[in-house]
This record gives structure tokens, C-alpha cells and sequence, in this order.
């Protein structure tokens, strides 16, 4: 009994035959969240695919290292915030959670894109929406290919992959300038 009051918050009317709790339906969701995150991240800050993908093939194999304990960090934050938003109930608890769900899923779809497009810049094609659709495709591909819970878990993984380069540069970036105050 004290199991199904503590799921009762998180069900929010959203039955089992949602389009997305499909294999199918999640695939085309998350191929269409990569492209969607791709093309604000082109309208509104062209640089930072560039500099993430740049990162990212600096030092591939950190990549995933720093992407993985970023993520942790953040989901930390987030389950934190989640928490405290919770307490306050009703539609701003909803509200919270939606939003934290919603910057980690972007996040996510953010690491696709750079992933995409760092392996069709190795692969030498510089077309940058080739790098996004690639990185929507490997999304959607993880979501049916893969069965049950291992699908979101690698799903997490190559998007954490993703942002690891850019999180390394900005840990190591942050040092660098303490040091240069310190002398």
C-alpha cells in the first residue's frame, strides 16, 4: 500500500497506451527530440555544437568519463530539486518535475547531436545537419534495438558521451583560470 502512494505523484493520468511508452512511439520521440535540440541549438548558439564536437574529439576516450559524471552531478541536482519541489505539491511540484525532466532529456538530445557530428566530421562530411540526422538516427536505433531497461541506459550513456568533452573543457578551463589568479 505505501508502494502505490508513493508512485501515485508520478502517474499524472498518463496510462500505460501512451504513444511513447512503445518502443516505436519513444523512438520517434527521441529522433525527433535530437532534431528538434539541433535545430534551436543552430538558430539560437551556432557555436556551441562546433566547440562541444571540437571537445568531444579532443580527447574522445575522457569523453564519455567527464559526460557520465556530469550527468550524475546533474541528476543528483535534479532529484535534489525534484524533491524540494514535490513538497510544495500540486501543479508547481508538476511544474518543476516537467521542467527537470524536460532540460535532462534536451541535455541528452544535445549529446546526440554531438556525437552525430563529431562521427561524420572523423568520417570527413562537414555538413552539419548530416551530424544531427545521424545522432537522431543512433537515438532512435538505441531505443528499438536494444530490449527493456538497457535501451534508456545507453541511451543516457552516448548522450552523457556527448556533453563529456565540453564538461571536461569547462572543469579544466575553470582550474586554469584559479591558477592564473593564484600567481
Amino acid at each position: 500500500m505505501a508502494g502505490a502512494a508513493a508512485l501515485a505523484p508520478l502517474q499524472w493520468g498518463l496510462g500505460s497506451t501512451t504513444f511513447v511508452t512503445s518502443d516505436p512511439g519513444r523512438a520517434v520521440a527521441s529522433f525527433c527530440l535530437v532534431l528538434g535540440v539541433a535545430a534551436a541549438v543552430q538558430y539560437w548558439r551556432p557555436g556551441v555544437r562546433r566547440r562541444a564536437v571540437a571537445a568531444t574529439l579532443d580527447e574522445p576516450l575522457r569523453a564519455p568519463l567527464y559526460g557520465v559524471a556530469a550527468a550524475v552531478l546533474g541528476w543528483l541536482v535534479v532529484a535534489y530539486a525534484f524533491g524540494q519541489a514535490l513538497r510544495v505539491g500540486g501543479g508547481v511540484g508538476r511544474a518543476a518535475v516537467s521542467l527537470g525532466v524536460g532540460g535532462a532529456l534536451a541535455v541528452g538530445g544535445f549529446g546526440f547531436v554531438v556525437v552525430g557530428t563529431a562521427l561524420t566530421t572523423v568520417l570527413d562530411d562537414r555538413r552539419p545537419w548530416m551530424g544531427a540526422l545521424a545522432g537522431a538516427g543512433a537515438s532512435a536505433l538505441l531505443l528499438v534495438a536494444l530490449p527493456g531497461p538497457v535501451d534508456v541506459a545507453v541511451w543516457a550513456f552516448v548522450g552523457a558521451t556527448g556533453v563529456g568533452g565540453a564538461a571536461r573543457r569547462w572543469l579544466h578551463a575553470s582550474a586554469s583560470v584559479e591558477r592564473t589568479v593564484e600567481n
